[in-house]
């Protein structure tokens, strides 16, 4: 019987958060970063540039009488969405000597385990790859209420 016991949980409230877990914990990425301004959602590649910004008078029209306040966004790719992704994901466990992966679909849904590890179901592909790569690794993801992540579930009985 497998141990849940034994198994971090981690509550996710996103897919993007999904993401960045996969890729700091599984993926070992480096991930994109880049500097948003809170309010109206521009992008900069750097703090100097967002702070330079704030002498623009193009700028300073989208936030009049308003601070504006930056914040560093980290990205990730998008493993739980993009299958591409998901399979960089098997290829790095793979090369971790990891069971292999056993990917079905059954009832609409999607199913995913390595070896004789617990499966789990999800709505799409990456989604199920993505976190029964995660629970391989001792990870148990639980999703917050209304994050539109859809149904997931896990089967614990396989030992």
């Amino acid at each position: 019987m497998w141990n849940d016991a034994l198994c971090e949980r981690v509550q996710v409230a996103s897919l993007r958060e999904l993401d960045a877990l996969v890729g700091t914990r599984l993926t070992q990425e480096t991930p994109i970063t880049h500097w948003e301004d809170s309010r109206t959602h521009f992008r900069f590649s750097s703090i100097e540039e967002a702070i330079e910004a704030l002498h623009d008078p193009y700028f300073k029209q989208f936030e009049p009488g308003s601070a504006a306040v930056f914040v560093e966004v980290k990205e990730y790719r998008r493993y739980s969405e993009n299958l591409d992704a998901a399979w960089y994901v098997v290829e790095s466990l793979s090369q971790q000597q990891t069971k292999p992966l056993v990917v079905l679909r059954r009832a609409g849904n999607w199913e995913a385990a390595f070896g004789d590890g617990p499966s789990v179901g999800a709505p799409t592909a990456p989604l199920a790859i993505c976190l029964a790569a995660l629970l391989a690794r001792g990870i148990v993801v639980e999703f917050e209420p209304g994050c539109g992540c859809g149904e997931v579930i896990t089967d614990y009985s396989k030992s």
